[in-house]
């Protein structure tokens, strides 16, 4: 979530932060050029006008010496060109020829002789064309002018030249009427230190007769204007706080500038400067096309204007690092409720890997629904399974388990077991006396003691038959010491036995007498069944000899509780066993050909005469072998 999020955020971002950039820049030099062309449009005219009227006089249409109809024709140029504050023609005596607007709008017309111009038109070159003069002080107007001048030729001969002028007043209106219909505070520096053009000008008049004196321009200086936004335009704050740059600020004007170049390639200087407490922005672009020095174009504005877009910007920013910080929290949240259910979950699992089905917890209801679903079928399996559990042999199927082999993988096979068989003497009789209830209690308790003291030793409870209990060793594990395992649990269940009997006398009931046969060889060991139901357990000769072992010992038990007979193969087997057994000698058992040696639990068994033969215990009708 984290990556995914925080990926698109700075996608986002990056391309949001460049094109608000690309914005910015676009709309500054959109202004740029408005008031480039704002410009251009005030002084392009007097060009203009001055080299058509020069084309006509130099064609020979107007005649020069024609006052009246050279008066004409430069009102009709002023009135074509309202940009245009005087328009005149001078001629090689000196003699100019000249239309003005007045004040009140209307046109004059004047002749003023100056041999000092004479000169001028003597010095033209004859490859010299249209020139903007510097900006020039007209005493007799008491104005400065800023003129564009173009000769005049006939016939390859210069015969006089023709200005016009546009009035720096006439600039600083049109500079105004701009600024309120855009809003924007502009004005126009002349070689960076003098106003040509400002708002605050408009209708203030100067007298720069000193200036020129002194070779100055007829311009008012910057740090002369009423304006401290203009005035600050050039000056810096160094990281101490103390203004530096040209000239000096005016009291009580606290002034940074910061310079910043990045536009692009674009042909503007972008300044920041902060006039108390109030930041603006200047834009800045040099034009060389009307004299010799640059102008230059300056429009100032708040940088609350631009901050705008900027906090739009960083609140979308902040907005996506909220939106961030919020997916990852909600996302940790969200993964760490259903990772608590998993983990639960897991953990129920785990549990059953042991089949304990009666430890395994019942999992809470969830509001994931796919957990939900599945804590449901779990707690329904469990439930299943717990009442499997007390109809499948869980240690059988444990062991099964932990061989790692799946249902195919347990195939019929032949193997070395021990097995052991007991059963209750005259249960059916016991029975009579008890109600089912007690009777199912008694069974219940009778195979718990019984099926401890076989699984104690490894042995696998195989069935419940009746009254009888099968139970067999060496399968499914290998355990090469199965007769010596088996003898140990008949030992312990003798003792439980004895135990059981001496609560039955306690509680005033008979003791229950138990015979249990024991005998060891070679079975088929396997899933054996039908395809609805199979059961894992082991069928051949040795589990029938066991069985009649059991059964013969129904007449050697003379008042004992437990009689434990095993085969002369299985005390073979278990070798040294460290369990007491005594011989009983041979005996034929039904259904087999021959005689089988027997051996008894030390501690159970009957004492055996000098012959072999059975002591005065031995019951009617067993045949024994000495």
């Amino acid at each position: 979530m984290l990556l995914a999020v925080a990926s698109v955020l700075a996608i986002g971002i990056t391309t949001s932060s460049r094109n608000t950039f690309a914005l910015l820049l676009d709309k500054s030099e959109l202004a740029m050029g408005g008031l480039q062309a704002w410009v251009r449009a005030q002084m392009e005219p007097a060009r203009w006008q001055a080299e058509y009227l020069a084309a006509m006089i130099g064609r020979g249409e107007v005649d020069p010496k024609d006052h009246g109809r050279m008066r004409d024709v430069l009102r009709s140029a002023l009135a074509a060109a309202p940009q245009i504050t005087g328009v005149g023609f001078l001629d090689p005596r000196g003699l100019w020829l000249t239309a003005k607007r007045e004040a009140d709008g209307s046109t004059s017309f004047g002749v003023y002789p100056d041999p000092s111009y004479g000169r001028e038109v003597s010095e033209i070159s004859p490859e010299q064309g249209t020139a903007w003069m510097d900006p020039e002080w007209v005493p007799d107007l008491k104005v400065s002018f800023l003129s564009v001048r173009v000769p005049v030729r006939r016939d390859g001969k210069v015969i006089g030249l023709v200005a016009t002028g546009v009035s720096f007043q006439d600039l600083s209106r049109f500079l105004a009427d701009m600024g309120i219909a855009t809003g924007q505070r502009a004005f126009i520096l002349y070689d960076d230190s003098y106003v040509l053009a400002h708002p605050s000008l408009t209708g203030r008049s100067a007298d720069f007769t000193l200036a020129t004196a002194k070779g100055l321009p007829p311009l008012p200086r910057l740090e002369d204007l009423a304006d401290p936004v203009a005035r600050a335009i050039w000056y810096d704050v160094d990281p101490a706080g103390v203004a530096t740059g040209r000239g000096e600020l005016k009291a009580g004007a606290h002034v940074e500038t910061r310079i910043d170049r990045g536009t692009q390639g674009r042909d503007l200087e972008i300044r920041e400067s902060r006039v108390d407490d109030v930041r603006y922005v200047y834009l800045l672009r040099r034009i060389t096309a009307f004299g010799v020095k640059p102008w230059t174009l300056a429009i100032a504005f708040r940088a609350d204007d631009v901050d705008q877009e900027l906090q739009r910007l960083a609140r979308m920013s902040l907005g996506g690092f909220a939106i961030l910080i919020v997916s990852v929290v909600l996302a940790l949240l969200l993964g760490r409720a259903i990772s608590r259910q998993i983990k639960r979950l897991a953990g129920a699992a785990v549990a059953l890997r042991d089949l304990e089905f009666r430890a395994v917890p019942t999992l809470p209801d969830s509001r994931f629904r796919e957990i939900s679903d599945a804590a449901q079928a779990f707690n329904t399996m469990v439930a299943g399974l717990r009442w499997f559990e007390t109809y499948v042999p869980k240690a059988l199927v444990l062991r099964l388990i932990r061989r790692g082999d799946g249902h195919e993988g347990v195939i019929s096979e032949e193997r070395e077991v021990t097995v052991m068989f007991t059963d209750i003497k005259g249960f059916s009789t016991i029975a009579e006396t008890m109600s089912p209830q007690q009777t199912a209690a008694l069974l219940n308790a009778h195979f718990t003691r019984i099926a401890a003291c076989i699984e104690a030793e490894g042995g696998t409870v195989d069935k419940f038959i009746g009254d009888a209990v099968m139970a067999f060793w060496g399968a499914p594990e290998e355990q090469p010491d199965h007769a010596v395992r088996a003898l140990r649990a008949a030992r312990a269940i003798a003792l439980a036995m004895a135990e059981e009997a001496a609560e039955a006398r306690t509680l005033g009931r008979p003791p229950v007498c138990l015979r249990i046969g024991i005998h060891s060889g070679r079975v088929v060991v396997g899933n054996i069944g039908a395809e609805s139901r199979i059961n894992y357990t082991i069928v051949g000769d040795t589990v029938n000899t066991a069985a009649r072992l059991e059964a013969l010992g129904d007449g050697l038990i003379a008042g004992c509780d437990c009689v434990v007979l095993a085969s002369d193969e299985t005390v073979r087997a278990a070798g040294d066993s460290g369990v007491p057994l005594r011989e009983l000698g041979r005996f034929s058992l039904r259904g087999r050909a021959g005689s089988v040696k027997v051996w008894a639990l030390a501690e159970d068994a009957p004492a055996q005469g000098a012959s072999g033969d059975i002591g005065p215990a031995s019951p009617a009708g067993l045949k024994t072998t000495g």
